[in-house]
């Protein structure tokens, strides 16, 4: 034994060794590594999961999205997953400390989803849902969250019809399916269904477009928003889904670490795009060769000395800052949540005298008390202080923009010597005043405060079973006020005119549902819901208006002053709401899903024994993904067909439409022994109608939903197909009743049309690629007018059983003239004949050629013909976004293809007659004896009948492509940071509205002068234009 001691210890001491070394190898190549997992707006992640790729070691984040782990070397890989975001994986690089961002992965099937009255996983969803994230709304800086939805939704039409901070917008869910009912969606926030309807607020005293009901909503309190697009979806609101359903959630807090978050931003404003006009030396010769065509005198002596002149478009357009502050906090613990938000929001509009000031404040709260009882609630108020100008075509006179585009250049700005110091008026013979002055003098503001509040109890009665009932209020007042000096040519026949306007409206609803839902049998899942509601709206108007103002210094607050007051006018209406509702899910196996939605609507807007209405719908989906014969094909995780169909209503009109109202009628001055006495008259305005119903429309829908290679492509796809019934029109009645016209149910329209939403991860790990792609394509027409003769409509829109809304009729524009003799043998305007007795009339070369359509030898009505749509063929968005370690970029582009837009402001731009500006490129390539222009016309001053001809000169394509944003974001390592208490730190800058191609001559291919009007759609009349924007902004976490 003792001989072999010594190769004993020498092999001790040998493994001794080989162990020591090993274990300071080991400690060498270990490195212990911590961070952050958070989301992509720097909310801390609890529960993600950290793993080392090709090992067993893993870690999980905490309460506060902290984790620790030991990798094996420094160039080990983090494989980080949470449920409901993108996977990422992140080289170590022998750094100890990583701050990582995940973002939220939309194809993901376990994503909660909103419906009416609940919530579903996206996988079990019957019905066409779409929705969009809070980091798509805030990509784009908006006044509203409807302007936010313009592009990401298939389906959804969103038209931005103004510029104007704080304006409305038109959308149009799957089509418009009313003439003379509303067509904009129903609008849910946080359950409470909201007022969105602008002439319910408005009292009509605001200059330029109408306020947006919306623009009370901070959109950056908005975590998301859902859309309900076929009837599965949307008849759990019945008589209100027709136009589709937006269900808007707002942020909640979270249990753990309490959150304060700063975020701000500040950017500058300009015109999009400016018109290219004549300058004062170009309008100068345009208005001598005018006179000299019409053997008149000449103006201008020698016009080249006249310069540039005045740019009427600088004068009232600006440079214009607009800015954003909010403070917010949120957290919880394991009974309570909060969210509280306070903002201020400043956006001076690009126009003199158009801003808009918005002062928010949100609190989400909610209690557990106990096992089985939540309390909550959701509050918020705002008060919003807009000033405006006028913009739009206006009585008389115009408005701003189009005075800025047609008035003389070569005049001044100012004039000392006339009262209030400017250029009182153009010169030249179109009347229009001066826009500068109107838009620094004309004073318009409007007040809009608006408390929206909802209080919840939620009971759960047994495991299976809750009830919730819930109380919310809708509360508005609105405060308009208006005064024109006497000195402005708008005030010249008044003498100075004000008017003050108040609106105050409440709307209150009660709702109390049972949620039931169960599993059992291991293939069996019911879930059904039931509920009463009850709903009232009321508001009252007053507006009082007043000419004749002697002094000008005291405006409209103190309207006494006035020579000449008016009669003050004053409105009330009311209208109330109970439904009863009901929906039943149910899933076999996880393969086969049923719904069944009913509601029954009594409202008081219908008459008597037809205020009630039931709306139903059914729908079936088969996920194929889950039969046996798909269970190994890997690159399929889910396939689903969808199939629907429902009756939805439609109450959106007036209340009393079925009543004989009556009205003031003229006055009349009776003598008596006293004196005289002035009375006012009344009369009836409305026919009594007792058969007013619904408005119902039918839908059908077929979809697929399919993802492919790990979530990394969904496909979303959905035919639809919309018929509604008894539709409201104004028809005819014997005229025995004492009125010509009564509105009746009796027309017919219809939608149909394709939906697809294509989003895919492309890339993964440290450089990450996601895309959204979205396509909507729908086809409307009028199926019964109960007319047999076409209703035309103001600026060139027919209505006519066969064609859409929006369907332009005119006259088509076949060239020029080149010769006397030429337009002396060709059919011609009547007036125009070589034989009328004007001679300065007869058409001659350079004048406009019409195609005669009838073939009659002239041009009159019988030659008008369809010119095109204002509705687009197809629409869509298409967005990108990169993130490269802290590093994020996106770009988003959308557009609308096909439709059309009446330029009604070319009437006066292509109009040489020397009145007024006009456009330069045309101008200046205008037919001449040396110039055979085959698309402008000649100048003339006088005498000439093609004047004010809706054709399509005038009928323009407006079909775009638009970079609606870019964005580049940094997000500050956590090493840095955290020595000042911040868990985020993120700066951005961004454009918006930065480039767009269009063949659309005029600010914007989006305008509308008629804001949101159903049938008057795509007329351009002097609207505000839109604005690019760039913007930076921070946002930090603490």
């Amino acid at each position: 034994m003792m001989k072999h001691l010594p190769n004993l210890l020498a092999a001790f001491l040998t493994s001794l060794l080989c162990t020591l070394f090993a274990a300071g190898a080991y400690a060498q190549n270990n490195l212990q590594v911590t961070g952050t997992i958070s989301s992509g707006t720097g909310i801390p992640l609890e529960g993600a999961t950290v793993a080392v790729r090709g090992s067993s070691e893993s870690a999980v984040t905490d309460a506060n999205g902290v984790f620790r782990i030991t990798v094996p070397s420094a160039n080990a890989v983090l494989v980080v997953t949470y449920v409901g975001y993108i996977s990422r994986e992140i080289g170590v690089d022998g750094k100890t400390t990583h701050s990582i961002r995940l973002t939220q992965d939309p194809n993901e099937l376990s994503n909660v989803v909103v419906i009416g009255y609940g919530t579903r996983r996206k996988s079990d969803l019957t019905g066409s849902v779409t929705s969009v994230r809070a980091d798509e709304l805030r990509a784009v800086p908006t006044t509203s969250l409807d302007q936010a939805l313009q592009g990401r939704a298939a389906g959804v039409q969103v038209t931005q019809i103004s510029g104007k901070p704080g304006a409305e917008t038109s959308i149009r869910i799957r089509g418009t399916s009313s003439i003379n009912a509303g067509n904009e969606p129903l609008y849910v926030i946080d359950g409470m269904l909201v007022n969105s309807d602008g002439g319910d607020i408005s009292v009509g005293g605001t200059r330029g477009p109408r306020l947006s009901p919306l623009a009370s909503i901070n959109p950056s309190d908005i975590e998301s928003i859902e859309i309900l697009k076929d009837a599965s979806a949307t008849a759990i609101y019945g008589s209100r889904g027709a136009n589709g359903v937006v269900l808007i959630t707002t942020r909640r807090g979270k249990s753990g670490r309490g959150t304060l978050t700063l975020e701000a931003y500040y950017g500058v404003q300009d015109v999009a795009r400016k018109l290219d006009l004549l300058n004062a030396a170009e309008f100068a010769n345009l208005v001598n060769d005018a006179k000299l065509a019409a053997n008149q005198t000449l103006v201008y002596v020698n016009p080249k000395n006249l310069g540039a002149g005045t740019d009427w478009q600088d004068q009232i357009f600006r440079s214009a800052p607009m800015a954003n502050y909010q403070l917010s906090f949120s957290g919880g613990d394991e009974r309570t949540s909060y969210a509280i938000s306070g903002a201020y929001f400043d956006q001076e509009g690009i126009i003199l005298n158009s801003d808009f000031k918005r002062y928010s404040f949100r609190a989400n709260l909610e209690r557990k008390m106990s096992d089985r009882l939540t309390i909550g609630n959701t509050l918020s108020y705002s008060r919003i202080n807009t000033t405006g100008v006028l913009t739009n075509a206006g009585t008389i006179v115009p408005g701003v923009v189009t005075s800025a585009i047609l008035f003389n250049p070569v005049l001044p700005v100012f004039d000392s010597t006339v009262e209030g110091g400017y250029t009182f008026e153009n010169d030249r013979g179109k009347i229009l005043g001066n826009p500068y002055a109107e838009a620094k003098e004309y004073t318009s503001t409007t007040i809009l405060s608006r408390f929206l509040g909802n209080v919840y109890l939620n009971y759960r009665l047994h495991k299976t079973l809750d009830f919730r009932t819930n109380f919310g209020v809708d509360a508005f007042s609105n405060e308009e006020g208006s005064f024109g000096p006497n000195f402005l040519k708008r005030t010249e026949a008044s003498n100075g005119e004000a008017s003050l306007g108040t609106t105050n409206g409440l709307t209150w609803l009660n709702e109390n549902t049972l949620n039931y839902n169960n599993t059992f049998g291991g293939k069996h899942a019911v879930n059904a819901l039931g509920g009463f509601t009850m709903q009232r709206f009321q508001n009252n108007k007053m507006f009082i208006y007043a000419f004749d103002f002697p002094d000008n210094r005291t405006g409209y607050h103190n309207i006494s002053t006035a020579l000449k007051p008016q009669k003050p006018f004053n409105a009330e209406s009311s209208w109330s709401m109970i439904s009863y509702l009901g929906r039943i899910n149910y899933t076999f196996d996880d393969k086969y899903l049923f719904t069944l939605t009913g509601r029954v609507d009594g409202s008081s807007k219908f008459a008597e024994g037809k205020k009630y209405g039931f709306f139903p719908s059914g729908a079936f989906a088969w996920r194929v993904s889950r039969e046996s014969f798909l269970q190994d094909v890997d690159a399929i995780n889910d396939l689903k067909f969808r199939v629907s169909y429902g009756v939805l209503g439609n109450q959106a009109i007036p209340p009393y439409q079925s009543l004989a109202l009556v009205g003031p009628y003229g006055e009349g001055s009776f003598n008596t022994g006293s004196g005289s006495e002035v009375y006012t008259g009344m009369e009836p305005l409305s026919y009594v109608n007792t058969s007013l119903r619904w408005e119902s429309t039918r839908q059908f829908d077929i979809g697929m939903d399919l993802s492919l290679l790990g979530n990394r492509i969904s496909l979303t796809a959905d035919y639809y197909k919309k018929k509604t019934n008894d539709l409201l029109l104004s028809s005819p009645i014997p005229l025995t009743t004492g009125f010509s016209t009564t509105l009746l149910n009796v027309g017919n329209i219809e939608n149909h049309g394709v939906d697809l939403e294509l989003r895919t991860i492309n890339l993964k790990g440290q450089l990450e690629w996601t895309s959204a792609f979205n396509f909507s394509l729908n086809r409307n027409t009028i199926t019964n007018l109960n007319t047999e003769t076409d209703i035309i409509l103001n600026g060139g829109i027919l209505l006519r059983e066969g064609e859409s809304i929006g369907t332009f009729y005119g006259y088509i524009f076949d060239g020029i003239f080149q010769t006397d003799n030429e337009a002396a043998t060709s059919p011609v305007l009547v007036g125009q004949e070589p034989t009328s007795p004007n001679q300065a009339s007869r058409a001659r070369a350079g004048d406009r050629r019409y195609v005669d359509m009838n073939k009659d030898g002239k041009i009159d009505a019988g030659d008008r013909t369809i010119l095109g749509t204002a509705t687009p063929k197809f629409t869509w968005g298409f967005n990108n976004a990169f993130s490269y370690k802290n590093l994020e970029l996106s770009f988003f582009f959308q557009g609308s293809q096909g439709n059309k837009m009446a330029n009604l402001n070319n009437m006066d731009l292509l109009n040489f007659n020397g009145q007024n500006n006009v456009l330069g490129e045309a101008s200046r390539n205008r037919w001449t004896p040396e110039n055979k222009s085959n698309k402008y016309p000649r100048a003339l001053a006088a005498g000439s009948l093609d004047q004010g001809i809706f054709s399509s000169v005038i009928v323009e394509d407006a079909s775009y492509i638009r970079l609606k944003n870019i964005s580049l974001s940094y997000n500050l390592p956590v090493r840095l940071i955290s020595k000042l208490n911040m868990s985020n730190l993120r700066l951005y800058v961004s454009g918006t509205n930065l480039w767009t191609r269009t063949d659309y001559t005029g600010y914007d291919p989006e305008a509308n002068t008629f804001g949101q009007s159903t049938t008057l759609v795509g007329l351009d009349a002097g609207g505000y234009p839109q604005a690019k924007i760039y913007q930076f902004g921070i946002s930090a976490s603490f």
